[in-house]
């Protein structure tokens, strides 16, 4: 199993940054890859929402089902995914005045069968890394962008 761990300082809360990270329809404006995020189906206390994620990496399509497993505003929220790729995604949220450390654990296999077969596993890992400290720099960004007075 692959895992990623990357870290980022934010000058925004953990609200603010919560805010942005819990709603899928947001991972296309700052997740490296992603097309598309679709059915996405909330639920009321959020454990057990579900959406799909389309993306390429290394010139492959993958389509994730993720569903939240876990969910604590605004301290931590995590979801399982399924499809070429299966594993855990984990966001944590650490405040620090106005500020919040954002740490996201990725643990995941590559599916079998022909998908499985065609992905060079290190590369893979290379790459979803380099794309996991893009998203973190995007989300920085976006992030303060949004607390930005002058927007």
């Amino acid at each position: 199993m692959a895992e990623i761990k990357k870290s980022v300082t934010i000058d925004a809360t953990a609200n603010e940054v919560f805010d942005i990270v819990e709603d899928p329809s947001n991972f296309t404006k700052f997740v490296p890859n992603v097309s598309e995020v679709v059915d996405i189906n909330p639920t009321e206390r959020r454990i057990g929402d579900t959406f799909r994620v389309i993306y390429k990496v290394l010139g492959l399509t993958f389509d994730e089902k993720f569903t939240t497993t876990e969910y604590d505003r605004p301290t931590y929220l995590t979801s399982a995914f399924k499809g070429g790729m299966n594993g855990t995604f984990r966001w944590s949220f650490e405040p620090h005045g106005r500020q919040c450390q954002v740490t996201v654990e990725i643990n995941y296999d590559v599916a079998g069968g022909a998908l499985g077969k065609a992905v060079d596993a290190v590369m893979l890992e290379r790459t979803n890394a380099k794309s996991i400290e893009g998203m973190l720099e995007n989300l920085r960004r976006m992030a303060v962008k949004a607390e930005s007075p002058n927007v």
